[in-house]
């Protein structure tokens, strides 16, 4: 019995991450057990189990005898997951590059021209899973799997952030054409270009945080913009 609860609170943790980490739940968005175990079909006490695991996992913020809601985007956050995000793939990037074959080749071009079809069809959410395969591709072909893991762990913020940004057609193409120079660095066998172009390709939300803002005002936790980058916002305006 202890083990189908389990099963059942994990089905449940799971519906509710994907669905936040999908957007089909927004930032901001409230929520109840009540509801959730109606539509689930499901017991209070597995929801409530789900509401603490996310909470700790920063995707929920609990209010007792008042709401629960799904977490907005904290930039302060954001800038802490790519961190850690860029540290792991320039370290790999070099893994890779010594001993990328043709086959590892084939696999990304295949990826990037899945990427293109995408735009023809504004598939974003597809265009966002093939961008997390692109990258996790050269993790797990170096062995470094943990590493991508700890990615994914630590991207509560930061893979919500890529997600709205790729709601724009200019935006996708631009993501596709980051990844087709990274692959051209790695066919060259340049680390030091292919660490350059990732670098661009994680830091290029900083040039979209006004436009997000304006557009998304809701979604984002106030005054989370560290100083430095609101001075940059206030300077491009």
């Amino acid at each position: 019995m202890a083990s189908t609860d389990s099963s059942v609170q994990s089905a449940v943790y799971s519906a509710l991450r994907n669905n936040i980490m999908s957007l089909q739940l927004k930032p901001g968005a409230t929520m109840s057990t009540q509801k959730i175990a109606e539509k689930l079909n499901v017991s209070r006490t597995p929801v409530r189990e789900a509401f603490i695991r996310l909470q700790r996992d920063g995707l929920l913020d609990i209010f007792p005898q008042k709401e629960t809601s799904v977490s907005r985007i904290d930039f302060s956050k954001l800038s802490q997951e790519r961190f850690i995000r860029e540290s792991l793939e320039s370290a790999n990037i070099e893994l890779f590059i010594k001993k990328v074959t043709k086959a590892d080749i084939s696999e990304l071009e295949l990826n990037i021209e899945q990427q293109r079809a995408t735009v023809q069809t504004c598939d974003y959410y597809s265009l966002f899973q093939l961008d997390n395969a692109f990258h996790e591709y050269m993790f797990n072909a170096t062995g470094q799997k943990a590493a991508w893991e700890v990615i994914q762990k630590n991207s509560n913020h930061y893979a919500r952030v890529r997600l709205i940004t790729v709601w724009n057609k200019d935006i996708m193409m631009e993501t596709i054409l980051q990844h087709q120079k990274i692959l051209s660095a790695i066919q060259e066998g340049s680390a030091d270009y292919a660490k350059i172009y990732i670098k661009a390709h994680l830091h290029k939300l900083e040039n979209q945080v006004q436009q997000l803002l304006e557009s998304y005002p809701d979604y984002f936790v106030k005054d989370s913009i560290p100083p430095e980058e609101k001075f940059e916002v206030l300077l491009r305006q």
